[in-house]
């Protein structure tokens, strides 16, 4: 995790890391945040759950890094393997929090 706040940091994004999957939450419900970057490391049952929560609250995008086989199904923006490479990341990045800004102007 720490490679990718260091990464997102240096690109211009504002990084507010958490260890657990509560922290994480209330960070989500207590700030104003753009997107959502859930890690492979969260048990997916956790993850699951902890997608449907936000959902339920608000309307931030969230991209989930995956190993092989998992899957959270339409609530998740998009998908990053674990391995896949900072360049990977920052498209991905840049192209989902483009999308929901063209979903909030549309809306």
């Amino acid at each position: 995790m720490r490679t990718r706040t260091v990464l997102l940091g240096e690109a211009g994004y504002s990084v507010l890391p958490s260890f657990t999957s509560r922290d994480a939450f209330q960070i989500f419900i207590s700030r104003d945040i753009n997107l959502v970057i859930l890690c492979h490391t969260i048990p997916q049952e956790e993850k699951s759950k902890l997608i449907v929560s936000m959902k339920e609250r608000k309307r931030a995008p969230i991209v989930c890094i995956h190993v092989d086989g998992e899957a959270d199904g339409k609530l998740v923006d998009a998908y990053l393997h674990s391995l896949d490479g900072p360049e990977v990341l920052l498209s991905c990045v840049a192209k989902v929090l483009d999308k929901s800004i063209g979903r909030q102007i549309a809306n």
